[in-house]
């Protein structure tokens, strides 16, 4: 344990901490993008439903995206916004954990250089 502590300073730990935070945040970002992209369709449905009244209206709902195309593209851009949305912050908050983390490594790899001897 104090080989560890001599290895990492105080600084590197902390790096590596939030590096480690941001790589769970992202996942739970993309299932939390990927569960409302997925509400957003059947909560359109129930929209649907309720405005026409009827009972079975799941298949009336599949009718209605088949009768009215601008409609359905229209509802599959909005998801689609919603899931590139997850995507993109899932891809920003990897890169953060990535790039923390390869600026601890590089700090280290710069230290262990400077000790050995006879390099400047």
């Amino acid at each position: 344990m104090d080989e560890q502590k001599d290895f990492f300073s105080d600084n590197h730990t902390q790096l590596l901490n939030i590096a480690y935070t941001a790589k769970i945040i992202a996942w739970i970002v993309l299932v939390i993008y990927t569960l409302v992209g997925m509400g957003t369709f059947f909560i359109e449905q129930t929209n649907q439903m309720y405005s026409m009244g009827l009972p079975n209206s799941y298949l009336f709902f599949s009718d209605m995206l088949s009768k009215n195309p601008i409609y359905a593209l229209s509802l599959i851009a909005k998801i689609l916004s919603i899931f590139l949305n997850g995507i993109i912050y899932f891809l920003i908050l990897k890169a953060i954990s990535l790039g923390l983390n390869m600026i601890v490594e590089t700090d280290i790899n710069y230290r262990e250089i400077k000790k050995e001897p006879g390099v400047k």
